[in-house]
């Protein structure tokens, strides 16, 4: 597998150019067979996809073990769910669409992501694979499942600033989702995991974290080098509900700012475009385990 000239840029500017040459020996062009059971056994799917006026969007479909069902080739995944109406995403999931899928077990702090290109979508969405690889365990907390609880019927509420409960809601946060898009190599969906308080919501419209030592391979901020639109996925445990954010994302390399945030090889900053809640919108429910062994302090 090739790198792209965005992700070329950060692993040189990072420094682990041949680090990346060696870990992207991972990168598949289809769904391994270990993969294919981890994936069939999974609950929830995070997905990243762009609309039409090019603003990513990162959701959560949900469904019984197996409504995630790979090809026996590993070839193409189908998913046997689909958002529903409200959910930004949905504009964004038709044939021809690219879209990032990384599905996670929290308690194994085990993940796999896919990437692809939509060939039908609607009550089903079947996804031609273009690249799928698993990674490592670091910063994902191990929550533990709970029992099911209620799916609200609410509509989504919008806006495009953050009020006082988004904002402690993110501050609170130990794990969210981020989705980025390059114009031709396609979207990505991946996990991010810290310390409560490792996200900073530094006013009604920005965001800003550390980025920590990972795989090297960069997909993510080397999408976001050379397209900045992203967005973000936080999900409330206890309730079901989810706060999905839409807007750009920067890579600030200063070494100063880097020094204020513990852990962080160099700092993110996220400014907010839209915003979309939806109380109540999946049944799976988490209890808080152990935090990852790998996450530096918060402050």
């Amino acid at each position: 597998m090739s790198f792209h000239e965005g992700e070329l840029l950060v692993q040189e500017r990072a420094g682990v150019l041949s680090d990346a040459q060696r870990t992207g020996q991972i990168l598949r062009r289809a769904i391994s067979p270990g993969a294919r059971a981890f994936l069939a056994g999974r609950r929830f799917v995070v997905l990243t996809a762009a609309t039409a006026d090019d603003h990513v969007w990162v959701s959560v479909l949900t469904g019984a073990p197996g409504f995630l069902e790979p090809s026996e080739d590993g070839q193409r995944l189908l998913v046997s769910e689909a958002p529903r109406g409200d959910d930004p995403v949905a504009q964004a999931l038709r044939p021809g669409a690219s879209v990032g899928l990384v599905a996670i077990d929290f308690a194994a702090r085990r993940r796999f992501r896919v990437n692809g290109t939509v060939v039908t979508a609607g009550a089903e969405l079947l996804v031609d694979v273009g690249e799928a690889y698993g990674n490592c365990p670091k910063y994902i907390q191990a929550y533990r499942p709970a029992p099911d609880g209620p799916v609200l019927q609410g509509k989504a509420r919008s806006s495009d600033l953050l009020d006082d409960d988004q904002r402690r809601w993110i501050q609170r946060a130990e794990t969210f989702f981020l989705g980025t898009l390059h114009p031709e190599a396609g979207a990505d969906a991946s996990h991010r995991g810290g310390a409560p308080g490792f996200v900073r919501v530094t006013g009604p419209r920005e965001l800003v974290w550390g980025d920590y030592s990972g795989n090297a391979l960069f997909n993510s901020l080397g999408n976001a080098a050379v397209h900045q639109v992203a967005g973000l996925l936080f999900l409330d445990g206890k309730t079901g509900s989810t706060l999905q954010l839409s807007g750009k994302l920067s890579i600030d390399w200063s070494t100063e700012s880097a020094a204020a945030i513990p852990g962080a090889e160099r700092v993110i900053r996220f400014t907010v475009n839209r915003i979309v809640q939806i109380d109540g919108a999946i049944p799976l429910r988490w209890a808080r385990g152990e935090p990852s062994p790998f996450n530096p302090p918060a402050r």
